[in-house]
């Protein structure tokens, strides 16, 4: 299966593709590219992240319920930008 790749820019909505929520809103914190290979996904931030720098934020929506949040694949999450090949 190809590798398929998307970008998002800092608060655009996570797509419910990638992750599912109930009771939330999740928005990526910062530019992100999402790669899609191998049976998983990998979020790589577009420039290099600091310490306190979060990749995915959640809002919740009510207070008094409990919020979730189900990965529709398994994520590795990096904290430096893609490599990109030469090739």
């Amino acid at each position: 299966m190809p590798e398929k790749t998307w970008t998002f820019e800092a608060g655009d909505l996570v797509p419910d593709w990638l992750m599912r929520q109930t009771n939330c809103v999740l928005r990526f914190g910062r530019d992100a590219i999402v790669v899609e290979s191998n049976s998983e996904f990998q979020i790589y931030p577009a420039t290099a992240m600091n310490e306190e720098d979060t990749m995915v934020l959640a809002e919740i929506i009510d207070q008094e319920v409990d919020a979730e949040v189900e990965h529709t694949l398994p994520i590795k999450a990096h904290t430096s930008p893609r490599m990109r090949s030469l090739n």
